[in-house]
């Protein structure tokens, strides 16, 4: 984290805020990659996935267990793969498989992790909470650091230009509430990390190829988020307007 700091300082030099600069849109993921990872470290949510199996004893027999996990699953899969990638700006962007790849795992891989120390947090503040309280508070506390970390930092100064007003309304309550709901609540009935990670990496690689995330060598020009004032005067995207739109 340290070395990603001074090398986000370095390229911050001079530059223009209303420029996108994939080189400091990188070092601001994998800041936030480190930071996701040293909370799960210390939360116990990385040691408690690497001491569980991929899945429980018994699970396997369980028609429950396997209809939660289709149902999981295809919502992930047709959510995310088809609603998102194929409604999702790219302004000429072009496919970089590897380098896409790479930010679409290390994002997942690392927000799965990020979501369930707040899991451990909910333990650790009810401990012997029924499971729903237990659920109720987790999941309260990744949508409100949701809402305001993706609104406020991720899709302004990571994230380059990939949506309008129209469909940051739209995508929310079709694609990221649904998932949260439905990959907490099996986590909770059956204790699956490994498959908890596994959906929400399969979801940001979605979307990693779906913006047509710029790699770390871009140099070219592509729209940054369009800023609006949010909570307490600070920016937050506003989602991509036309010019003729906004003169009007």
């Amino acid at each position: 984290m340290a070395v990603l700091a001074l090398v986000h300082a370095w390229r911050l030099r001079g530059h223009s805020r209303d420029i996108y600069s994939a080189p400091a849109a990188w070092s601001r993921a994998g800041l936030y990659w480190c930071f996701c990872l040293l909370v799960a470290i210390f939360s116990g949510a990385l040691p408690a996935v690497l001491a569980s199996p991929l899945v429980a004893p018994g699970q396997l027999s369980d028609p429950w267990w396997w209809l939660a996990t289709v149902l999981v699953t295809g919502f992930i899969l047709g959510a995310y793969w088809g609603y998102w990638y194929n409604t999702t700006l790219r302004f000429g962007r072009t496919l970089a498989f590897f380098s896409q790849g790479f930010f679409g795992l290390a994002w997942g891989v690392t927000t799965g992790l990020f979501f369930l120390s707040f899991w451990q947090l909910a333990l650790a503040i009810g401990p012997g909470w029924p499971l729903f309280g237990t659920w109720l508070l987790a999941y309260t506390m990744i949508s409100l650091w949701q809402a305001l970390w993706m609104d406020m930092y991720w899709d302004v100064w990571v994230s380059p230009e990939h949506d309008t007003p129209a469909s940051i309304r739209a995508k929310v309550p079709r694609t990221h509430i649904p998932n949260m709901t439905l990959c907490l609540t099996h986590y909770a009935l059956f204790d699956n990390g490994w498959l908890f990670i596994a959906w929400q990496t399969a979801a940001l690689l979605a979307a990693s190829y779906g913006m047509r995330m710029p790699p770390p060598w871009f140099l070219g020009s592509t729209p940054p988020a369009r800023q609006v004032p949010g909570l307490l005067g600070l920016p937050r995207a506003g989602g991509y307007i036309e010019q003729n739109e906004i003169r009007s």
